[in-house]
């Protein structure tokens, strides 16, 4: 009696590595975007400091120092007193935008962790749109933001020395982070990760296995 063969496929999934490290860059952009969110280093001009929640004043502001005005107490803080209309704004794009990337890293996670290769495509499709409107909402904010403080500079009194500082370059981080990562998910999205493998098994004959 002939040997008899039997052929199987069996399904291979493989977990490409830019979407891991898209991934990853997601994580950075949440992080870096809620430290720049609940911290009050967007603008200084000496011992005075704004975020886009509170101004503060540090205890060491000099007494020369030109008067700005409605600032806080040395060493207090409070909310924004003066128009602060475009502050609003920012702060509404900037948790928008986080919120953005934060669904789009889960999403993320959602397509990593399944073998459905629809479902995977699905994730992967929202998580690349919602990442580039956080880039987009992102940009809008730190866009207006000095050009906006420049046209109002005036409401803070004579001081003429302002500078962004870091809360503002952690935001732009952020942007960086998350533009990478929908960068990365779409130059891999062409590319499967369910592979089919072929298998052939040879039986012999069973006089030859006794």
């Amino acid at each position: 009696m002939a040997a008899t063969q039997t052929t199987t496929i069996e399904t291979v999934s493989v977990v490409r590595p830019l979407k891991v490290i898209s991934l990853i860059c997601l994580c950075v952009a949440i992080a870096l975007s809620i430290v720049s969110l609940c911290s009050t280093w967007w603008l200084r001009s000496g011992s005075f400091r704004t975020g886009l929640f509170l101004e503060c004043t540090s205890s060491s502001e000099p007494s020369h120092a030109p008067p700005l005005r409605e600032a806080p107490l040395p060493g207090k803080c409070h909310a924004p007193a003066r128009d602060s209309g475009y502050i609003k704004a920012v702060a509404a794009l900037m948790i928008i935008a986080l919120i953005f990337t934060a669904v789009a890293f889960f999403l993320n996670i959602c397509g990593l962790s399944k073998s459905d290769i629809r479902r995977k495509y699905i994730y992967y499709k929202f998580a690349t749109y919602l990442a580039i409107l956080a880039v987009l909402l992102e940009l809008t904010a730190l866009i207006v933001f000095p050009a906006c403080f420049y046209v109002k500079m005036k409401e803070y009194g004579s001081r003429r020395d302002w500078e962004v500082d870091w809360s503002y370059g952690l935001a732009w981080g952020a942007t960086l982070f998350t533009f990478g990562a929908s960068l990365l998910l779409i130059c891999d999205k062409e590319h499967e990760e369910v592979y089919y493998k072929e298998k052939t098994i040879y039986n012999p004959p069973p006089e030859l296995m006794n």
